[in-house]
């Protein structure tokens, strides 16, 4: 599913209009139809709802006035308020307020704060306020009326529904908005737009509905193909990527992982990674270990197998284990590199050399994104392999030079930016994760929650991804960088299902990166199982 930009849905509402002939305000009746049948669907006696309409001068409001239309044409008698004078109101929606005229529908024009303040008492007493004031085009804060109008919504006890996108909310902006609609559910049309998916204050949408309303499938074919439009992650385009296991099938069939992580004190980065491969599905996993934790993280996971390296006195690989993890790593079909290395220079030097000398899949966090972000150039040979970076913000921001805000306010622009210029994959983690191709190509993950924030979750992700990008490389499913990419979004969309699921168990406090493992059989069963396939 494509996430579009205002400008970008305006363009194809214009084009569906003048190369379809479909009229706006056909668009604009099938956008009013569908917010009934959310109410329809939502409320089961909804004949016994008080509702109220409050309506901008624009298309927003428009939509609220043909829903103002198929409610009275039920049997319903909405309060339809409009924040304007009626001759402010043009267009497409100044025909759907004509319509309302000549049946009788009443309308209370609002144009001052001291009008509103002489009916705000009465609203209290709704059951349900459909907030279809301004839609997709604001950019900067709410004053005077329409700020007055959104800080009492918020404090009505009722049902809130808005419309296309709460008011108050800067569509194609991330960053905070002063003020805007705390809705209980948004009925948006046609596609996801910015702050829909990546947006801080996504909790203001509530629950998030897509519909149609006529926009021709071609069209948005069109605008995908004319560039790079990001899409958000789904059940659907997950469910065709997991590997289909044959009867006459073997370990060797679904990859040897390698891990190479840990460091004393930080043995648990390889148990995890290490049993996160596992429990994705690959067939052999080897964990690369200092010398002092490879009988402990042994211990812990019999299935796997694990070889010891020289260290350092900090108890982290040293400088000889190179050469040795070069040699033994080469067969691998997937490498996971750098939980809990530790940044000690003789360590930063073996990443070094392992990138370097690696010619596998590669997923690359934590301790070696910290030694990477000292040498970029690093990742600009041009006969790597395919190289997956994992970073969360900060580390992006010592990985890129960008400043954090920067970064937060534009994690697609900023990935998209760095994974074409170095020809790497950019799995920038953060309350939605950003998956960005070297190709230009993004994909937002909208999975996971807020119990994730928690030690582990990226030692985890990084065992999901190197044992999906290994089962891939197994089955010679790498052979492009449409391959790699399907691989890495699969791994994420484990890792936060997963994640989903556990926390239905755990709740979000309790919560702990070993659950996500646990619960990594649900998630898949839920692909496999789900009602879109």
């Amino acid at each position: 599913m494509n996430i579009l930009t205002s400008e970008q849905m305006r363009a194809l509402d214009r084009d569906t209009i003048e190369e379809t002939g479909i009229p706006g305000i056909i668009l604009m009746e099938n956008a009013g139809i569908q917010l009934y049948n959310f109410l329809e669907l939502t409320f089961e006696d909804l004949e016994d709802k008080k509702i109220t309409i409050i309506c901008g001068k624009g298309n927003n409001g428009g939509d609220g006035m043909v829903l103002a239309r198929q409610l009275v044409m039920r049997g319903h008698f909405p309060e339809v308020i409009l924040l304007a004078s009626t001759g402010d109101v043009s267009g497409d929606a100044a025909v759907n307020l004509r319509i309302l005229e000549n049946m009788d529908i009443p309308l209370v024009e609002i144009s001052s704060e001291e009008e509103w303040l002489g009916i705000v008492e009465v609203l209290e007493e709704n059951d349900i306020i459909v907030d279809a004031i301004l839609g997709t085009g604001i950019d900067k804060p709410l004053e005077g009326l329409y700020a007055a109008v959104v800080e009492d919504i918020n404090v009505f006890d009722c049902f809130i529904l808005s419309v296309d996108i709460p008011t108050g909310l800067f569509s194609d902006q991330i960053s905070a908005s002063p003020l805007a609609v705390e809705a209980d559910a948004t009925v948006t049309f046609t596609a996801p737009k910015i702050a829909h998916i990546l947006s801080r204050q996504v909790s203001c949408l509530g629950e998030l509905s897509i519909v149609p309303i006529g926009i021709p499938d071609e069209l948005l074919l069109g605008l995908e193909a004319a560039g790079n439009i990001p899409q958000v992650l789904s059940e659907e385009m997950l469910s065709g990527l997991t590997i289909v296991r044959s009867a006459s099938s073997y370990k060797g069939s679904y990859g040897h992982a390698g891990i190479i992580a840990g460091s004393r004190g930080k043995s648990g980065a390889a148990v995890l990674g290490s049993l996160a491969a596992l429990r994705t599905g690959s067939g052999l996993v080897t964990a690369f270990l200092p010398d002092g934790i490879q009988d402990r993280v042994s211990c812990l996971i019999p299935e796997i197998m694990t070889e010891g390296f020289a260290e350092t006195e900090t108890g982290a690989l040293s400088l000889g284990s190179a050469d040795p993890i070069a040699l033994l790593a080469v067969n691998k079909d997937a490498i996971g590199l750098g939980s809990g290395l530790t940044t000690h220079p003789e360590t930063m030097e073996v990443v070094y050399e392992l990138i370097r000398r690696l010619k596998i899949p590669t997923v690359i966090d934590a301790d070696a994104l910290n030694a990477v972000a000292q040498d970029t150039d690093l990742l600009l040979t041009q006969d790597k392999p395919p190289l997956v970076l994992t970073p969360h913000p900060g580390e992006f921001a010592r990985l890129s030079g960008l400043d954090r805000k920067v970064i937060l306010d534009d994690p697609i622009g900023t990935a998209s930016s760095f994974a074409e210029e170095f020809q790497v994959w950019v799995v920038l983690k953060d309350f939605r994760t950003v998956i960005a191709a070297p190709n230009g190509s993004v994909v937002v993950s909208p999975f996971g929650n807020p119990g994730m924030a928690t030690a582990g979750m990226g030692d985890v992700l990084t065992g999901i991804l190197t044992s999906v990008l290994g089962q891939y490389s197994a089955a010679g499913l790498l052979t492009d960088q449409r391959g790699v990419t399907e691989a890495v979004c699969l791994g994420v969309g484990l890792h936060g299902i997963a994640g989903d699921i556990a926390s239905l168990e755990m709740g979000y406090e309790s919560l702990v990166a070993g659950d996500v493992i646990d619960s990594l059989p649900e998630a898949y069963e839920y692909l496999e199982e789900a009602e879109w396939q």
